[in-house]
């Protein structure tokens, strides 16, 4: 019988969430033994890699969902991450380019100019284009487009293109050259846990950690083992798939569209690939897929565990749809990933940004894309959009759906803060120098 390990804290998930944690709690608190448990063989194999995300550090200036209140808080965060990535002077980090949403029509283009006097004071990397401007920066966007047809760009300076899953592996290195009590479990599952004793015992298909602490970043799986310890009852997982279509050497930066009032979705983008700048990518596709993890069909049988599959779920399900004016949409991204005429629909998407674009251009990118876990609260029948964070006792549950892996050093900071409280008075977090070096 494997021998039990015992540590201050646990991680669950090594993930870029997870990896920040491990990261803050090991650099600016004084919490001893770590642990990073992490089913798969090595960090970031999952929604951090970057064939299944977005590659960009959000921060709510180019994202029209976001009022300035909250567009101010994801800046804050994602300050953090660009100062640690300008840091570690790695060319295979990120790339720094321009980052846009852009406008195509009178209804859009007011929008964007009333966007930007809002946004002007607080974000002065911001700054309005038109039609002539845009031939020279994207001369993509405006070939072939019609010239009575309206266009504008909201242009940010700051447009960072970030490889998370080269991220998770610079904090997990930082963090354990720094704390020498800190360990990696890969390949190591979560079976269960269970509160005994004022501590968490914490079933493994590699024997058993107990920890005073725990935090769990994994994802849809954050939610599922916090139901089996009470917590979060209210919530259900609805799991969206996100593909991606390449297309060529099309953009030199990142180009959004403007979002569409009410629609809980981001619209489909393009944005030269990080790990190939010479091919675009356009997408996420929005896909409801009953999955914990993309690709992996095994995990519906987690899913069904899960309180969406019930007359309770069921029924938020079908007002969220009907609310959001979702049936049609769903319908179309649905289409999205079939052969041969889910390229054509979805060609009609990507001439919004690229007119010229031809059928024979595009490519679904097999096997890409990953699961955003949206959180569907099931009393009032809503969607929770953004990160999603459950705190227990002596134990916290981060989902972190988009734009998680932007605000990862944000959440960690946060949960480290969080951590101190449950040692009550036991640790340390020295939030001067946090501060300091990425605030």
């Amino acid at each position: 019988m494997a021998e039990e390990r015992r540590y201050s804290l646990a991680i669950i998930g090594g993930g870029v969430t997870g990896a920040a944690l491990a990261y803050v709690a090991s650099r600016y608190t004084d919490i001893g033994s770590i642990v990073v448990i992490e089913k798969n063989a090595w960090v970031a194999q999952v929604n951090s890699h970057p064939m299944n995300n977005a590659q960009t550090s959000h921060d709510g200036g180019t994202e029209t969902n976001y009022d300035l209140a909250h567009a101010l808080k994801v800046k804050a965060a994602a300050v953090m991450l660009r100062r640690y990535v300008e840091s570690k002077k790695d060319p295979l980090l990120f790339k720094k380019t321009h980052r846009m949403v852009l406008g195509v029509g009178a209804y859009e283009v007011e929008k964007l100019r009333k966007r930007f006097e809002d946004f002007k004071s607080s974000y002065p990397d911001l700054r309005l284009i038109g039609a002539e401007e845009l031939k020279t920066l994207e001369p993509m966007l405006m070939k072939d487009r019609s010239l009575d047809e309206p266009v504008a760009a909201l242009v940010s300076s700051e447009g960072y293109a970030v490889n998370y899953q080269r991220l998770a592996e610079c904090l997990i290195s930082d963090a354990m050259t720094i704390n020498k009590n800190l360990e990696l479990s890969f390949n190591t599952g979560v079976e269960s846990i269970r509160h005994e004793h004022a501590q968490y015992m914490i079933e493994t298909t590699k024997g058993n950690v107990r920890a005073d602490m725990v935090v769990f970043a994994a994802g849809p799986y954050s939610l599922f083992f916090a139901q089996q310890l009470g917590y979060g009852k209210r919530f259900a997982i609805l799991p969206v798939a996100g593909s991606f279509y390449s297309g060529g050497e099309l953009v030199r930066g990142k180009v959004y569209r403007v979002q569409v009032e009410g629609r809980p979705f981001a619209e489909i983008h393009g944005d030269p690939d990080v790990l190939n700048s010479r091919d675009t990518r356009f997408g996420p596709t929005t896909k409801p897929l009953p999955l914990m993890e993309r690709h992996k069909y095994e995990t519906f049988f987690d899913f069904l565990k899960l309180p969406l599959v019930s007359l309770r779920g069921i029924a938020s399900l079908f007002k969220i749809i009907r609310q959001n004016k979702l049936v049609g949409y769903v319908a179309k991204n649905m289409v999205y990933d079939l052969p041969l005429i889910g390229k054509f629909f979805f060609l009609k998407e990507v001439r919004v940004i690229i007119p010229s674009m031809r059928y024979s251009d595009l490519k679904l990118r097999r096997g890409a894309g990953g699961i955003r876990p949206q959180i569907v609260d099931l009393p009032t029948g809503t969607l929770q959009m953004g990160d999603a964070t459950i705190v227990g006792d002596n134990i916290i549950f981060n989902t972190t759906p988009s734009p998680g892996a932007s605000i990862c050093l944000g959440n960690a900071k946060r949960d480290a803060a969080e951590l101190i409280k449950f040692g009550e008075g036991k640790y340390s977090f020295d939030v001067a120098a946090f501060e300091k070096d990425l605030g």
